[in-house]
């Protein structure tokens, strides 16, 4: 129980930390999603700002683990699994609400210190510049290769399973508790040996959709530095687009792994090991997504900053300000763009005037029903 008490505080701290970094690598002319001319980027008061919602976001994660260790000292094992997990899930989302609430604040912070100080755009200097070529030279792994690489993995499950279908014994399990105990069993059916398989199939599509939305998405060249900005946005999704690969593969083989071992070796190797392979895909797919999130920033543009010796002050971005509200959803029914980067954070986001927006989150939200479905089927 130590150790998964343990997990979960590296959770919550993990989280804390990601969520206060998150104005560091975000775009250095939107700070907390408010446009901040060139000249006014590396004020004083900006990076106070930035500094003070890190140390925040790791307090309130550190805080909010506090209560797990407590929670431990409980003597039943059930009870405490049972309010450790009800607590875990509470505990994430009070921290993903504070922090967002922390978000706001700054917000609002640095708007006031904008009009007090008579921080504003210069009209006249604010430019829009367009790559006509940008998504004819990008050079990303196709998401065809992502489709069709899990589909090989995900057949290559269904047929061994099917194959040795006479090997798998009449019960096996498809849980385990904190103590790697099997607390869930299930009876042999071709619907029970085939419902891991069909939540593999079902991420197929979402893997695929999250990565044609990121390549997909507007560019946002900085309108002094056009080329510059398209070269290293264009290396900043070849990157991400490889993990994308990446990923996508390693976490089919994870549920592969997992499928093949609920079926056929839950009685010849622990349950630890599992354990470990889980730790190390979680790692793995942390660790580099921070490697590339601290190297490139969004868009690339710390490539640009860092082969850039004196940063041109003369044109500042557009301020798009009305339509993205409080910074994080974008509403412009004029631009025809589905997908758009993100103001605050890394990746890509939706453009919610676009009907085509709330089609992929009705898939979405499909995808979380039909989860929810083949667990109720299962138990």
């Amino acid at each position: 129980m130590m150790v998964f008490n343990l997990f979960m505080v590296s959770i919550f701290i993990l989280v804390g930390i990601i969520n206060g970094i998150t104005p560091y690598y975000s775009r250095r002319g939107t700070p907390f999603g408010i446009t901040v001319p060139g000249s006014y980027q590396k004020h004083p008061f900006v990076q106070k700002l930035k500094k003070k919602y890190l140390v925040y976001n790791i307090i309130l994660s550190v805080v909010l683990s506090i209560p797990i260790f407590f929670l431990s000292r409980l003597e039943n094992i059930e009870t405490q699994e049972m309010w450790s997990s009800v607590y875990f899930s509470i505990a994430v989302l009070l921290l993903v609400a504070v922090s967002f609430i922390l978000y706001l604040k700054c917000r609002k912070t640095i708007q006031i210190w904008k009009n007090k100080n008579n921080v504003s755009s210069d009209i006249k200097k604010e430019r829009i510049i367009i790559d006509t070529r940008y998504h004819e030279e990008l050079n990303t792994v196709s998401t065809s290769s992502i489709v069709i690489a899990q589909i090989i993995i995900v057949l290559v499950t269904v047929g061994i399973t099917l194959l040795f279908y006479a090997s798998i014994p009449d019960e096996f399990p498809i849980h385990w508790n904190s103590q790697n105990i099997p607390d869930r069993i299930v009876e042999k059916s071709y619907l029970s040996v085939l419902m891991m398989p069909t939540i593999q199939f079902l991420l197929v599509p979402v893997m695929a959709f999250s990565h044609y939305s990121f390549i997909k998405s507007k560019q946002k060249l900085l309108s002094n530095y056009p080329q510059s900005t398209s070269k290293h946005s264009k290396i900043f999704r070849r990157a991400w687009s490889v993990y994308f690969l990446i990923s996508s593969i390693a976490l089919q083989l994870l549920l592969m792994g997992t499928t093949f071992y609920s079926l056929f070796f839950t009685d010849d190797v622990g349950m630890e090991y599992m354990g470990i392979l889980v730790g190390l895909f979680v790692f793995w797919i942390v660790g580099y997504s921070l490697f590339l999130t601290w190297k490139y920033g969004q868009g690339g543009e710390k490539l640009v900053f860092s082969e850039i010796d004196d940063f041109s002050q003369e044109v500042t971005e557009v301020d798009e300000e009305e339509y993205w509200k409080w910074g994080v959803f974008y509403y412009n029914p004029e631009d025809p763009a589905i997908f758009v980067e993100k103001r605050f954070g890394i990746g890509s986001t939706i453009n919610m005037a676009r009907w085509q927006s709330w089609a992929c989150i009705g898939g979405l939200v499909l995808f979380c029903i039909l989860i929810v479905l083949i667990s109720i089927v299962m138990v």
